[in-house]
């Protein structure tokens, strides 16, 4: 599934993350680890923050959401990743962009 484009969500530390943004239906390669953001794209500048959270496996976490209910009563079309392999790194960036977000699941 084709990128739709880039969003940047910026840390409570100032620090600017760039994440690649696909349909909420995509399917992301096995053992990609990152951090991932759920939204919907209400018009061009609107968004909803739904869900902020980091895996090792962002396909299968997503695949099997514990939250899933959530995401589906908020009518998600977007998710964002960011990848990255380190666990403490992904915390940290999480740990940084949540204080920002009204995210109505986490």
């Amino acid at each position: 599934m084709p990128k739709l484009g880039v969003t940047t969500l910026i840390g409570k530390s100032g620090e600017p993350y760039t994440f690649n943004v696909y349909a909420g239906n995509m399917r992301f390669n096995d053992f990609i680890p990152g951090v991932y953001y759920i939204s919907r794209q209400t018009n061009k500048e609107e968004e909803l923050s739904i869900y902020l959270g980091e895996s090792d496996n962002v396909d299968v976490t997503l695949q099997k959401h514990e939250k899933q209910a959530c995401f589906d009563k908020y009518q998600y079309n977007r998710v964002a990743f960011y990848k990255n392999a380190s666990r403490e790194v992904r915390q940290a960036i999480v740990d940084d962009l949540l204080p920002g977000l009204e995210t109505t699941c986490n």
